[in-house]
């Protein structure tokens, strides 16, 4: 039977690395849950966030996941102050392949790195980078209007460009960007656009996804199921919009685990 590969976010932008590690890993079976109910981590306390981790992975285990990925910058930001885990046979998180990448890049000298006020104000990336690259110049930006603005749809229009250029112009002349949300990967090219190609941008799902699979001991098993695509609360949009995130059609199912 093939090792199940849970992955989770506060929403639906996690999907962005859930396609990538199918792509990478077509034979297993992915379990997604989206936490829509509580959307966005970014605004809420260490305490809640960390509730939530613990009750989602709990339910990934229950439904036979035996590796865990934590695709929300948020979460992982506040992952290793969780107690009690389930016994995943891996869990990986969306930032620490992101920054060995960045760190191994001896031409960069200065990074700016966007997210959640979460993300950005628990100096997770910002300290990592420090440890293993003491001469980086590092910029931090929080960007708290850009995953909500995704998670409903606006991309690839007017109203995108306007916010990305209004938040990113506040940022001194860098080498790279991390990417810090795993919704921001959807408007990559308007970020892009925005430096004019000129700056390296870095972002987790195919990171993650390369992780993943050296962490998974089976690899060319054979699929036994499909993959289950859950979310705790569901709108007539979620499905549109998810179909951005994962590229193509999924089926998104409600579930009732926090519910009372």
């Amino acid at each position: 039977m093939a090792e199940a590969i849970g992955v989770f976010d506060s929403g639906i932008g996690g999907l962005t690395v859930a396609s990538a590690i199918q792509q990478a890993l077509p034979n297993h079976r992915i379990i997604y849950f989206g936490d829509t109910l509580h959307l966005p981590y970014g605004d809420k306390s260490s305490k809640n966030i960390q509730k939530y981790i613990k009750a989602i992975s709990a339910f990934l285990y229950e439904m036979r996941c035996r590796h865990l990925v934590v695709a929300c910058n948020s979460a992982s930001s506040v992952l290793s102050s969780v107690n009690s885990m389930p016994e995943f046979s891996s869990i990986t998180n969306v930032i620490n392949p992101v920054v060995d990448k960045v760190a191994m890049n001896m031409g960069i000298k200065s990074v700016g790195i966007i997210g959640t006020k979460r993300t950005i104000h628990s100096k997770v990336y910002s300290n990592l980078l420090q440890e293993k690259r003491s001469d980086l110049n590092i910029y931090e930006l929080a960007t708290p209007l850009l995953a909500p603005m995704i998670e409903e749809g606006f991309v690839h229009n007017a109203i995108t460009e306007q916010v990305i250029h209004e938040y990113l112009q506040k940022l001194p002349k860098v080498d790279a960007l991390i990417l810090g949300c795993t919704h921001y990967p959807l408007i990559k090219t308007e970020i892009n656009r925005f430096f004019d190609g000129k700056v390296q941008l870095f972002d987790a799902p195919k990171l993650v996804a390369q992780h993943v699979v050296n962490c998974v001991s089976e690899r060319n098993t054979v699929r036994d199921s499909e993959d289950c695509f859950y979310v705790s609360d569901l709108t007539n949009s979620f499905e549109k919009t998810a179909q951005l995130f994962f590229g193509h059609s999924i089926h998104l199912r409600k579930s009732d685990l926090f519910e009372l």
